[in-house]
């Protein structure tokens, strides 16, 4: 067996991340992160755009919130958490805190998730 056949099987594919801004224009909800990480408050927001590493929010630009938070997507589950990059007016541009799957990109855009890679 070649050696490139063998390296290809000791590193499983991993798929490709999208840095790419995809525009959602869906509501979600913001959680900070307060005292001993307690999650009590929550505030409403507009995810204008998404990508693996982060997101764009349209938010009340009197709110304040701490650094560090969770980012609800309407209709997922899970949170995401996210810091804090940028802010101008009622626009804040987020990194999250790990990389987003790509398949969890995709059933956030709508799309359905590759069940294997061919």
């Amino acid at each position: 067996m070649p050696l490139e056949h063998l390296h290809e099987q000791a590193h499983p594919r991993q798929p490709k991340r999208s840095f790419v801004q995809y525009r959602l224009d869906r509501p979600g909800f913001i959680t900070p992160i307060g005292h001993h990480l307690s999650t009590a408050l929550r505030y409403t927001c507009l995810i204008r755009s998404i990508s693996s590493a982060g997101a764009v929010l349209s938010i009340n630009r009197t709110l304040t919130l701490p650094e560090n938070f969770y980012l609800e997507i309407q209709g997922i589950r899970d949170g995401i958490p996210c810091t804090e990059f940028k802010r101008d007016g009622d626009e804040m541009v987020v990194r999250f805190n790990m990389f987003l799957d790509a398949d969890f990109l995709k059933v956030v855009l709508g799309r359905p998730a590759d069940l294997q890679d061919a």
